[in-house]
């Protein structure tokens, strides 16, 4: 009985663990995505930072339902308001990159932690759900380096409301009309289904 119990308390800290990592990420989707002027990128950085926070409001869901587990959700800080991370005014294209990285990190240690969880915890379904929580972020990532790549040394300059413009990107804009990018496109896709991406949103 005191094994199940200790495997219990594991696997509920572990869920806690994951609500402050997915929330992290989050906050560091919102502190980019909030430095562009361009609307697609910004809805890009929206899109997943709100995906990222049902990810902790699921978990959440799945901490509050555990023996014990009600205590904890109240020690994981849940937000109601999507929150970007603190930290100085992105006015640069040095400090927007830096930026990038911060959020690229807190992602990579998010698939690496979930990655790990689904050996620790006492649950099927969330044994299942982390494996999907490590592919979702590994998805947002493919995408992001991508995108990263194709503004890094773009001429930009600070806009009055002090954003940064220009970084027109077509594909993202492309994309929410369901076009595949050119680096995902397969032999099948190219006469098959193409909105992939409205699918998975």
């Amino acid at each position: 009985m005191t094994q199940i119990t200790s495997q219990q308390d594991r696997t509920a800290r572990i869920v806690q663990t994951g609500i402050h990592i997915e929330q992290n990420v989050e906050a560091r989707y919102l502190r980019v995505g909030r430095a562009f002027t361009y609307g697609p990128i910004r809805r890009l950085f929206e899109e997943y930072a709100a995906e990222v926070r049902d990810h902790a409001r699921i978990l959440s869901r799945h901490l509050r339902d555990r023996d014990g587990g009600r205590s904890l959700i109240k020690q994981s800080g849940r937000r109601r308001r999507p929150r970007a991370a603190e930290g100085p005014a992105i006015l640069t294209p040095p400090a927007l990159y830096s930026a990038f990285d911060e959020a690229f990190r807190a992602a990579e240690r998010a698939i690496v932690f979930h990655r790990k969880a689904t050996d620790q915890v006492d649950d099927r379904y969330l044994r299942k759900f982390m494996e999907v929580l490590a592919g979702d972020h590994s998805f947002h990532l493919d995408i992001l380096g991508h995108l990263l790549a194709d503004i890094r040394d773009r001429p930009m300059h600070l806009t009055p409301g002090r954003k940064l413009a220009p970084v027109d990107v077509p594909w993202v804009a492309a994309m929410f009309e369901g076009v595949v990018p050119p680096w995902r496109r397969e032999a099948e896709a190219e006469t098959g289904r193409k909105n992939w991406f409205i699918n998975y949103m």
